[in-house]
């Protein structure tokens, strides 16, 4: 599959390579810290959405 949207694609070297390996190894994944906060907004108003449904 292609991505038609504008795209710099650059060689992974270095530690970066190294963790990307092991990740890939054993199954885990590399998140940056944007990607954090993005899974916490989500699971926070997951959790809110809850708490206002048990209500």
């Amino acid at each position: 599959m292609k991505y038609s949207g504008d795209t710099i694609s650059k060689p992974v070297v270095g530690r970066e390579a190294e963790a990307l390996s092991q990740a890939i190894k054993t199954g885990g994944y590399l998140a940056n810290e944007e990607a954090w906060a993005t899974i916490h907004r989500i699971t926070e108003q997951i959790k809110k959405e809850k708490s206002n449904a048990q209500k």
